[in-house]
């Protein structure tokens, strides 16, 4: 077959539409604060909720979209968005609120899951890793270009128009899935397993829990890096929210190159587990930049390009194992969910950690716990290695 780019461009589009969904929350939780009077755990969970889910769901979600096949997911992870978006736009209560980013938790955890399958099936196996890469991207993409147009959008449309703009986008992707041609199923001659069997067959692989472990790791570091980027900018470098804001959105967009750079290297016989220390090791000794108040801002910001850039070798590496790593071909969604599992676990809890060694040792020890993240993703890609295909 020929790869079908215009389906693999729909796919990432889904991706990025759940992103989005991501990145409208935290520029506006200032205005979500004062007008719906919530209170800074309140703001926590809002923020956390879909991670949460995710981390909670992945696996489940993943098995549903493998039975129910994966366009269909995708159409309904994109309705689920929009339907969410729309309903948080008219929430006047922190319970309508909250209410509808479970239901765009879900549609965004189907739309991680169900983008896997649908560009296997439109992609020949020498496109592949290119195409993992460039899906690898979804959440830098998403997230950091709706934080790059809130301070734009924010003050002129208030909160609701970011969850108008999200929901909008989230129509396109829509729209051209339902209007392209459906591609052939991955699932081939073997009958589907049920809910049970299919996760049961995932779990039982030792690579599915070095996959997710590894992700888990790095989105532990990741997160709180860059959750916790804008308040050292403003509290350290006297910068104002906004100038603080757009540069952290620049540094999670750096994370894009290093994906297709990984997909590059992937495709002309780089080693995964190889690619992987490289980002781990780079994560760690560029975090010590990052984190050294005695140094310029110049230095400290361009670590943190460094850190994104460097960091998007291991996600291209990981996304584009999975359809090689699946227990069988119809269960690429799947090992997805459970990956995803472990990314979102890592979301949730890295900040939390991070805030903790914080609270304790100061900014100082913050290096020391990506290193200490960074040395256990490379001890799980050295095991990786001797069972890498």
């Amino acid at each position: 077959m020929t790869t079908r780019w215009s389906h693999v461009t729909i796919a990432v589009l889904g991706g990025v539409a759940a992103a989005v969904h991501v990145g409208k929350v935290p520029p506006a939780l200032p205005l979500l604060r004062e007008e719906l009077q919530l209170d800074l755990v309140a703001a926590g969970w809002l923020m956390g909720l879909v991670a949460l889910m995710g981390g909670l769901l992945g696996l489940v979600m993943g098995r549903l979209a493998d039975r129910v096949t994966h366009r269909r997911a995708m159409i309904l992870s994109l309705v689920l968005l929009t339907c969410g978006s729309m309903a948080g736009l008219f929430a006047h209560s922190a319970a309508v609120l909250f209410a509808s980013r479970i239901v765009e938790g879900f549609g965004l955890i189907l739309a991680v899951v169900a983008a896997p399958a649908l560009i296997t099936s439109a992609t020949e196996a020498r496109d592949r890793g290119l195409a993992f890469a460039i899906w690898a991207a979804w959440l830098p993409v998403g997230v950091g270009g709706m934080m790059l147009v809130s301070p734009v959008l924010l003050p002129v449309y208030g909160w609701r128009g970011a969850w108008i703009a999200a929901a909008l986008f989230t129509l396109i992707p829509l729209a051209a899935l339902l209007l392209c041609r459906p591609v052939s199923s991955v699932t081939g001659a073997t009958p589907p397993s049920s809910l049970l069997d299919g996760a049961r067959l995932t779990v039982a692989l030792p690579t599915t829990w070095l996959l997710g472990g590894m992700f888990l790791l790095y989105a532990a570091s990741f997160m709180s890096v860059f959750g916790f980027l804008p308040t050292m900018l403003i509290e350290e470098s006297g910068l104002a929210l906004g100038t603080a804001s757009a540069m952290t959105a620049i540094a999670v967009l750096a994370n894009v190159p290093g994906n297709i750079a990984g997909g590059y290297l992937l495709r002309h016989g780089a080693r995964r587990w190889a690619l992987i220390v490289i980002a781990f090791f780079l994560l760690s000794l560029s975090a010590f930049a990052v984190f050294a108040s005695e140094l310029p801002l110049t230095i400290r910001y361009t670590a943190a390009l460094i850190y994104a850039a460097t960091g998007g070798l291991l996600p291209a590496s990981i996304m584009s194992a999975l359809p090689a790593y699946a227990a069988r071909q119809d269960l690429v969604s799947t090992i997805s969910g459970f990956v995803m599992q472990g990314t979102n676990l890592g979301q949730f809890l890295g900040p939390l950690l991070l805030a903790a060694v914080v609270s304790a040792k100061g900014w100082a020890a913050a290096p020391y716990y990506v290193a200490a993240t960074a040395l256990f993703g490379i001890l799980l890609a050295l095991m990786f290695r001797r069972r890498e295909i």
